[in-house]
């Protein structure tokens, strides 16, 4: 029982610090949803954030930066119809995400737009926006 006892503390301590290093998303402002229009830069499909990387310009700006915004793991990006395969470097693509409260250009995902016009994620027009006009460029 002594043995067990120590096997379960030693797990439990163990298993821990996996919860305490994912960070909590209290980086993002949730409450702002900005869209990029531009090319696919990288896409990073991996665990446990997926990374999509775009040069474009963020709402009706002209300059064209580069974004780097997380996305969710390949399971639930799998989930939303977003395979390792599904975006392709070069790509015209339209993301909607959640910005850095800091003013770096990243963010969280809430949404792509792929070359096919297909909205992967939260429902466009559930968010206030029209589809049609978010087309990639």
């Amino acid at each position: 029982m002594k043995k067990l006892c120590i096997a379960l503390a030693a797990a439990t301590v163990f298993t821990a610090g996996t919860a305490f290093a994912h960070h909590s998303f209290a980086m993002f402002d949730r409450d702002k949803i900005e869209v990029i229009k531009g090319t696919l830069y990288k896409f990073t499909y991996m665990n446990p954030h997926s990374w999509i990387s775009v040069l474009g310009t963020v709402d009706k700006g002209t300059t064209v930066e580069r974004w780097d915004i997380e996305a969710t793991s390949p399971s639930a990006l799998a989930a939303i119809g977003i395979h390792a395969n599904t975006l392709k470097l070069g790509d015209k693509v339209t993301v909607a995400f959640h910005p850095l409260r800091d003013g770096r250009h990243g963010g969280s995902l809430v949404f792509v737009i792929t070359p096919d016009g297909m909205a992967h994620g939260a429902k466009p027009s559930d968010l206030g926006f029209n589809l049609s006009a978010l087309k990639p460029p």
